[in-house]
């Protein structure tokens, strides 16, 4: 049965909806697979929309300086999915998107996997794409490369973010997308997680360390393609809820009095509150973000003993990969610790604080990495 589109919305909503449409597949097929069912669903709603949406047979979109242009009228409508869209063409630097009528099924995933990938956008007969310039990302690209655009993607994410300010999660999908390819060309994860050089950096690099560290420990135990790329992202997202923390607790070197390591405490519940309510995020990061401080014993924060709740295993995961990184960054009240003694505090939390089996897994693959180098 095909897709009819909705006739009682204005051109401008159908737009609307039509970039929404992209953005919603161009997700999917990077945080899952393109084979991913939602990316064929929406490429087929792409298609029934584009049919009431020709001029003269085509469909244009075109980013000219600051100004967006669809069909050569400026497109004022904002939105979520309209600015990743925008985002997408400046990222590929696509000038000009032309579907002329009428694209078939596989024409317009197309376009959707080369818009979700790092390569050129490949034009066909029914859709042309103009290309400024693109810099090409190939298997030669090295660990170092490619771990700088992944952090550079999460610093421009999460650099600014409030509670009042949605996520753009397409940046955090790319993220992990680039953080699994380096785990593919370093088997070492410690020259992968990165130093923080400096304290206004401690949030993005944080979040990235930690995220790379439950990749890693996720592909140990078997966890493969789009649970792996949901645990880095859940990862990526473990400490949002701090954006409803005032700076004056976050940024204070010393000790926490009573009522403010109170109010640090509620930053699992305001992250999952936050990401629950966020369309595009998915429910195990809102699951992580709630739980990473819980323990393996059922104590920690929030206090759900009552009700029996144990952590989920991707909770246990970034529980272990928060704690490991926590300890090698030096912050203003502590120095670094060496790999062996924080090793032997994951040992000690062991049954308690954290998973056994998972902290056994994690140290005896973190040393048998370490143990290829010597």
């Amino acid at each position: 049965m095909e897709l009819q589109p909705d006739s009682s919305h204005t051109p401008q909503e159908k737009i609307s909806q039509f970039i929404s449409h992209v953005m919603t597949a161009v997700s999917s097929c990077s945080l899952y697979s393109e084979k991913h069912p939602v990316v064929a669903e929406f490429a087929g709603k792409m298609l029934a929309l584009a049919d009431e949406l020709y001029a003269e047979d085509s469909l244009n979109f075109t980013l000219v300086g600051e100004s967006f242009i669809v069909n050569d009228v400026p497109f004022v409508e904002k939105g979520l999915h309209i600015a990743n869209f925008i985002k997408r063409f400046r990222k590929k630097k696509i000038d000009k998107v032309v579907f002329k009528k009428a694209p078939d099924l596989e024409e317009m995933t197309g376009f959707i996997i080369g818009m979700a990938s790092r390569e050129k956008v490949a034009s066909t007969a029914h859709v042309s794409v103009g290309i400024v310039e693109v810099r090409l990302r190939g298997a030669d690209a090295t660990p170092a490369s490619l771990l700088d655009d992944g952090i550079s993607k999460v610093r421009e994410t999460l650099h600014g973010v409030s509670r009042f300010r949605q996520l753009d999660m397409i940046g955090l999908e790319d993220a992990v997308v680039d953080f699994l390819a380096v785990l593919k060309k370093e088997l070492n994860v410690l020259r992968i997680v990165s130093p923080v050089k400096s304290h206004n950096e401690y949030t993005y690099v944080h979040a990235t360390n930690v995220s790379v560290l439950s990749i890693f420990q996720a592909e140990v135990l078997g966890f493969t393609g789009e649970a792996l790329r949901d645990i880095g992202l859940a990862g990526l997202l473990h400490d949002v809820g701090k954006i409803f923390v005032t700076n004056t607790i976050l940024d204070k070197p010393g000790k926490l009095d009573a009522g403010e390591w109170d109010d640090m405490k509620k930053h699992p519940v305001y992250g999952a509150m936050y990401l629950a309510k966020l369309s595009a995020a998915s429910p195990l990061a809102a699951i992580v973000a709630f739980e990473h401080h819980m323990k393996f014993n059922g104590s920690g924060y929030p206090d759900t003993k009552r009700i029996g709740k144990k952590q989920h295993i991707v909770s246990q995961i970034v529980a272990i990969a928060d704690f490991f990184d926590a300890l090698r960054t030096e912050r203003p009240y502590r120095k670094t610790l060496e790999v062996p003694l924080i090793a032997k505090m994951l040992q000690e939390g062991a049954g308690k604080d954290f998973n056994p089996e998972l902290v056994g897994s994690f140290l005896v693959s973190l040393g048998e990495v370490m143990g290829r180098e010597q």
